[in-house]
């Protein structure tokens, strides 16, 4: 699938502020799932913008602005290709064993994602028997993050904590993809959050598919299939329909933005993408 996309990015200040930095992680992402042909960044106002690739392979730009203002509006604008048809299938060819740092990485507790002994409970309690490691392994804990928790946007925030959403069992795709690491991680299987778009409905034609942020889901890595995305907010294994921008160990590592300025003022952000299919 071809698509071409735009994000929109809005800062709203109460008073001029002014040394605004800020870190993007919108992409362009290849691999072997997917090929970014076209990416642009502009930022107003104008503003020095320089790219560099994190410790995750990410690339990722820094926008400084220097001149006092009370908006900044950062546009990513996008034209790439899914090309997993078929996320299910075993590769022709056997996957590379995971590198010990990525097992280090993807393994171990990560800042928003700790061994909480909460994952072992609810492993224990679904009856998991610990054939995680494998490919449906990781496809039924997708489905037990599925239908366990409760989708609902008013109970959480970018700052609920993994351990509260184990709780009270609901929240958005930021929080479900960390309780699949969590699980994952628990079972022994590396896993770690992507950050990106879901365009899975996406119809042919002029007209867009708008959405009000990005999406969140968890790449896990199988002896049969490497890396491989999971997203338990609607319980699929992820193919073309799912545009890649970022990963990490979770969320703190693929924030979209984050930045600092100086000065006294109130920030309001805003959030617009729209998504076209172009194939």
């Amino acid at each position: 699938m071809r698509v071409r996309l735009v994000h929109v990015t809005r800062f709203d200040y109460s008073a001029d502020v002014v040394e605004g930095v800020m870190e993007v992680r919108l992409g362009p992402f290849s691999d072997s799932t997917q090929r970014w042909d076209r990416f642009h960044i502009g930022v107003t106002p104008t503003g020095s913008v320089r790219q560099y690739v994190d410790g995750f392979g990410n690339r990722t730009h820094l926008v400084t602005v220097g001149k006092p203002h009370r908006t900044l509006e950062v546009v990513t604008r996008s034209e790439l290709s899914t090309t997993l048809e078929n996320p299910s299938a075993v590769p022709s060819k056997l996957p590379q064993p995971l590198p010990p740092s990525d097992q280090i990485d993807f393994l171990s507790p990560s800042p928003l994602v700790p061994a909480l002994p909460e994952f072992g409970a609810l492993l224990a309690d679904a009856g998991f028997t610990g054939h995680a490691t494998s490919f449906d392994g990781v496809v039924t804990l997708t489905r037990l993050v599925h239908e366990r928790f409760t989708y609902d946007r008013n109970v959480t925030t970018v700052g609920t904590t993994v351990a509260e959403v184990m709780r009270h069992r609901s929240g958005v795709c930021q929080d479900f993809a960390h309780v699949l690491i969590g699980l994952c991680r628990a079972a022994g299987v590396p896993a770690r959050y992507v950050s990106g778009y879901s365009v899975s409905d996406l119809p042919l034609g002029d007209a867009p598919l708008r959405a009000q942020a990005s999406h969140a889901w968890v790449e896990a890595y199988t002896p049969t299939h490497g890396w491989r995305g999971f997203d338990a907010t609607n319980d699929v294994v992820v193919g073309g329909g799912h545009v890649k921008a970022a990963v990490g160990r979770d969320y703190a590592d693929v924030s979209p933005t984050r930045g600092s300025f100086r000065g006294r003022a109130d920030q309001q952000l805003g959030v617009m993408v729209e998504a076209y299919r172009i194939d």
